[in-house]
């Protein structure tokens, strides 16, 4: 007899867990799932928000949606490449003031300042889309500046381009000199200012390369940007 009520309790608890305990566990599962996915959805709109407010504190040239877009693009490609969107901010702020009609006396177009050859290059060598963007690449030598008026396309290149060097330099200084001036130009003036009579730039010491280097002028433009990032930083993730 006892064994019968065992068993019988045994059936009684897996029946009581199959229909009620384990549908109510996983109930439970999915509604700290929701409030997960509910509190990020929150946390990302909230940084956009943030984002927006500090573009709205210039004047941009665009209007209002097209100004929305672009926040959501840097929170997005912030997200994509591992990059700190207040530090896509820094680098609009110091190169365009938001600008995003501006031209330099270099040739540098749009909010993120990218040269058409240097525009061009990003696009084909990474493969970025565009609807706005309509040539084929192999039969043009750079990139039309009105579509680097484009400021979806213009950060899209831009935060590629930074990116890029950030994983070549290994060092945010040094990626931050070579978006100013060139990657080009960034080697060589490391190569003068590190190396006693030209070895190879595999070989250079970086911190002392640097320290040299940014004892010049194109240390105020890394001192910038890092000034803004910092108080940018502080905004959207406060």
């Amino acid at each position: 007899m006892p064994y019968f009520l065992l068993l019988s309790v045994l059936i009684s608890v897996a029946f009581l867990s199959y229909y009620y305990v384990i549908p109510m566990y996983y109930s439970y599962l999915k509604e700290r799932q929701d409030v997960k996915l509910l509190k990020d959805k929150i946390r990302v709109d909230y940084e956009k928000i943030r984002i927006f407010k500090i573009i709205k504190t210039f004047n941009s040239g665009l209007p209002v949606p097209e100004e929305k877009k672009v926040s959501s693009l840097i929170f997005n490609l912030g997200e994509k490449y591992k990059i700190n969107p207040a530090l896509i901010l820094a680098v609009i702020r110091v190169e365009s003031s938001f600008n995003n009609f501006s031209y330099s006396n270099m040739g540098a177009v749009g909010l993120m300042q990218i040269k058409p050859i240097t525009g061009l290059y990003i696009i084909k060598k990474y493969r970025i889309k565009s609807k706005k963007f309509n040539y084929n690449t192999r039969y043009i030598e750079y990139l039309p500046i009105n579509y680097l008026y484009n400021p979806s396309l213009n950060i899209k290149i831009g935060a590629r381009y930074l990116l890029s060097l950030l994983y070549e330099f290994k060092n945010l200084k040094l990626a931050l000199f070579a978006y100013n001036v060139g990657p080009t130009l960034a080697y060589m003036s490391l190569k003068q200012g590190g190396s006693n009579g030209g070895g190879d730039r595999l070989n250079l010491d970086i911190s002392e390369s640097t320290n040299r280097l940014f004892s010049d002028f194109y240390y105020g433009y890394y001192k910038r940007v890092k000034k803004y990032f910092a108080i940018y930083n502080n905004e959207i993730f406060k």
